[in-house]
């Protein structure tokens, strides 16, 4: 299912009581049983990519995405939730906590009446993320690094990390389960029960944010034909490495996201709008990358307050381009104004000249094996593509 608004966990604490106890449906009691039951029902509403992408995201956007073949290009809905309920001890600190799943219909746990506890909810049908714990206080989220190249030399020294998967998530802190029946709501269930419901509403809004990344290349025809005939994969240096669940902000580590499987095949001679507003015939191929964001802070919050991020460094974009010798051969481009315009994911454009690269290259020997793990004999004929541009 494709996710357009808002992701809604109805939460309603359900106390149960025999009818047969009371004399009376409507009589309550002056206090409810020591043990509750937390009903979470799961409904989840559509994301709506405008708020997080910015409006002109679709006028942006000029690869032709083809959702039969590629899925949607947003968020789906999660097939799962997790419930982490922490309970709050007499210093005000989390505490032991218990772990339930429970699918987007919902599931039950159970607490105790006259506690505080603190409730943390994500998706768990993760296949990449990682997640680590401190003392039961701390919930981090990560990826696994690996050893491809990042095709940017600018950060050569930053670890490279597989793309996470989407991460959705709420945190509810210091909900008290009382036993006053008054703060509860008396509803009479199917089997007669006397049913005292306390409903609480989180919203399940992303930890992950989605980077579609359209590359347009001029140029790309000689008298032998094309000139670039696709990518390996698809970089950006200088982005978060993960994510603390509770307050939402990304860690300050700073890692090479990668892409590679998402990358999509060249349409060719597509009429097309640069950036500064020119229209030219060219080539485009897409990518969709799933990132944490920027490091440091929380992307959400930065929507419609974009001038108050403060970058670590330049965040560059790397491609290991596929030439049509089979040659793999890289480039950068500077891409932080564009990430900073949509801390919360969206349309970075890249502009490639197919004419600058040397024919020595074009027309050189094929790379052995090929793949986004070959080689390229040094960096003396990179393209800098802010240059081009």
């Amino acid at each position: 299912m494709k996710l357009s608004s808002r992701h809604i966990i109805p939460l309603m604490l359900v106390c149960v009581m025999l009818t047969g106890l009371f004399s009376s449906c409507q009589r309550k009691p002056l206090y409810l049983a020591q043990r509750g039951t937390l009903d979470i029902n799961v409904s989840v509403y559509d994301i709506q990519l405008e708020l997080l992408w910015g409006v002109s995201w679709k006028t942006d956007w000029q690869y032709l995405w083809d959702e039969s073949l590629y899925g949607y290009i947003g968020y789906t809905e999660p097939s799962g939730v997790r419930a982490n309920v922490y309970t709050i001890n007499e210093d005000y600190h989390r505490s032991k906590y218990t772990t339930r799943n429970f699918s987007t219909n919902g599931g039950r746990v159970s607490l105790t009446t006259n506690n505080t506890y603190d409730m943390m909810f994500h998706n768990n049908d993760t296949e990449y993320i990682l997640y680590a714990t401190d003392d039961s206080t701390y919930y981090y989220a990560t990826t696994r690094s690996n050893t491809r190249s990042s095709y940017t030399r600018s950060h050569s020294t930053i670890t490279n990390h597989n793309q996470p998967d989407q991460l959705f998530g709420t945190y509810i802190h210091d909900l008290y389960v009382s036993d006053d029946p008054d703060e509860y709501t008396v509803e009479e269930d199917e089997d007669g029960y006397l049913v005292y419901v306390y409903n609480v509403n989180a919203e399940l809004t992303p930890y992950t944010m989605i980077y579609l990344f359209q590359v347009m290349i001029l140029n790309n025809y000689d008298e032998v034909g094309q000139r670039i005939t696709g990518a390996e994969g698809i970089t950006a240096s200088g982005m978060a490495g993960g994510v603390d669940l509770f307050n939402r902000l990304n860690d300050s580590t700073r890692i090479v996201a990668i892409t590679q499987e998402d990358i999509k095949p060249i349409q060719d001679n597509r009429e097309l709008t640069l950036p500064d507003g020119q229209k030219v015939v060219g080539d485009i191929f897409a990518a969709r990358m799933m990132t944490w964001g920027l490091p440091g802070i929380n992307p959400l919050d930065h929507i419609n307050n974009k001038e108050n991020i403060q970058l670590y460094d330049s965040i560059y974009s790397g491609i290991g381009l596929q030439l049509r010798n089979g040659t793999i051969y890289p480039v950068q481009q500077n891409i932080s104004e564009q990430i900073l315009e949509h801390p919360a994911g969206g349309v970075i454009t890249l502009v490639i000249d197919a004419a600058a690269i040397p024919d020595s290259i074009i027309g050189g020997k094929p790379q052995p094996g090929g793949g986004f793990d070959a080689s390229v004999d040094g960096w003396d004929n990179e393209i800098n593509t802010d240059i081009i541009i």
